[in-house]
């Protein structure tokens, strides 16, 4: 018990601290994300894992830790990020509800050669590096993507709560969703998409209701959620793009030049934290010139938001992308062929089986994402629910690209007789959609109170005298 509180301790004392800073106290589901960020950096900068693996480097993070007390204490958030950490440690002691993947082994060999003042170029996010650097000869911290994705999903239910005056009971209506079997996998493996969704859930709620997080915060999340995977910036780069165009044009009585700046920082933070990853990848995900050119086309397109060309774009923003998936299928079945048809039957064969409860998430999901459409009545937040259902779609789209490189002989060689269903070459897309899902779910307690009202609006108005 002594390990745990002490690495808890370790953990999260630059949360602790820079959430004082950045005056998010209140928001103490913050706290552990800001440590994720910091720690993030020890995969690019090198010595900052002294810090953890060093008795000197353990006093120089107390100090801080005394600072904190000192300078910005805050009970509540001390109290909720142990208890809740602590809770979750001693859950998976007693019960072990932590899924190992496959990916484990190489996150493990990545967070021992940083720990052991080396770069590596293991192609893992620097993130997901990070959740296994807490560990002495006697404990380990095995739950910190469980810990870091709960805490936020606590958080982003709080602020959907307030800000939309909705009943507590009524977002318990989501809970059986974890009990899928496909999701309670994923939410409880090493993988960093659990911890990506919420984040990104966060920032959506902050464009959709605004002022919940201050703008330095936003912009950390949003840094947080580019880095925490490495196809991130690809997969949610029109998405992304209208989110913070509608940010923008939301707050644009309260936000300065310094903001672009700032985001700048924000859209580079990929190239930069996960750098030694990016190196040790073979496709376009680790293009460090592709990835240059997307991050400074992003940019133009954010700073020129108030030219004429740039409102008609976003404007007609979501027929852009669905033009795009278009041409990249039919680029993907000129460059693959039937074997591009192989990887899209197959994806979507894995998604409409009910092993593990596949199918279940894939229905879900379209009701869900078609609530969150038909019953938004602002243009903007309904143009950003309809971009996440075509997200899904070039999730489907893009396949070949990740087959071509991953399937290896079976999938070169076009011959599908005999493969499993569950085969060695889409567990990556698959894994993309259950991130895109856990996304959008906390949202569905709002949905259910929007469908609640307008059924009793409609029901008073045919039975009024």
């Amino acid at each position: 018990m002594i390990d745990l509180i002490y690495l808890s301790l370790i953990f999260l004392t630059p949360g602790l601290f820079f959430s004082g800073l950045l005056k998010s106290q209140d928001n103490p589901f913050l706290t552990s994300s800001l440590s994720l960020f910091f720690w993030s950096f020890s995969t690019l900068i090198i010595p900052l894992n002294y810090l953890i693996n060093s008795s000197t480097g353990n006093a120089f993070l107390i100090l801080f830790l005394v600072l904190w007390a000192i300078e910005y204490f805050s009970f509540k958030n001390l109290f909720f990020n142990f208890a809740l950490l602590i809770f979750i440690e001693l859950l998976n002691n007693h019960f072990g509800i932590l899924h190992i993947v496959s990916t484990h082994a190489i996150t493990l060999n990545a967070a021992l050669e940083n720990l052991t003042y080396s770069s590596s170029n293991i192609p893992i996010p620097s993130i997901q590096t990070t959740f296994l650097k807490f560990f002495n000869e006697s404990y380990i911290l095995a739950s910190l993507p469980q810990f870091v994705g709960f805490s936020l999903l606590l958080g982003n239910l709080s602020l959907l709560i307030k800000s939309k005056k909705i009943s507590k009971l009524t977002v318990l209506t989501i809970l059986p969703i974890f009990t899928i079997f496909c999701v309670f996998l994923e939410i409880m493996s090493i993988r960093s998409h659990f911890v990506a969704s919420q984040i990104l859930c966060l920032v959506l709620i902050e464009t959709f209701f605004g002022k919940k997080i201050n703008e330095n915060v936003f912009i950390v999340m949003l840094s947080i959620f580019l880095i925490s995977r490495l196809e991130n910036i690809y997969i949610y780069y029109p998405m992304i793009i209208l989110i913070i165009t509608h940010y923008l044009n939301k707050n644009k009585d309260s936000l300065n030049s310094k903001f672009y700046v700032k985001l700048l920082a924000a859209t580079i933070s990929p190239l930069l934290i996960n750098y030694y990853p990016l190196s040790g990848g073979d496709d376009i995900r680790f293009s460090l010139g592709f990835l240059i050119c997307l991050i400074g086309l992003f940019n133009v397109l954010i700073y020129c938001k108030n030219f004429s060309i740039t409102r008609f774009v976003v404007d007609k923003f979501n027929l852009f992308f669905i033009l795009g998936i278009i041409l990249l299928g039919i680029v993907n079945f000129l460059l693959y062929d039937f074997k591009a048809i192989h990887s899209w039957l197959f994806l979507i064969t894995h998604l409409l089986d009910t092993h593990q409860g596949w199918v279940l998430s894939t229905i879900l999901f379209i009701i869900l994402i078609s609530y969150l459409i038909s019953f938004e009545e602002t243009k903007e937040n309904r143009q950003i629910y309809i971009s996440i259902f075509l997200t899904l779609i070039l999730i489907l789209v893009s396949s070949p690209l990740q087959h071509s490189l991953y399937g290896g002989d079976q999938w070169s060689s076009g011959i599908i007789d005999g493969i499993p269903i569950y085969n060695f070459y889409d567990e990556s897309q698959t894994r993309s959609f259950l991130q895109l899902f856990l996304t959008v779910l906390p949202f569905g307690g709002l949905r259910i109170k929007k469908s609640k009202l307008k059924i009793i609006s409609k029901l008073s108005n045919e039975y009024r005298f």
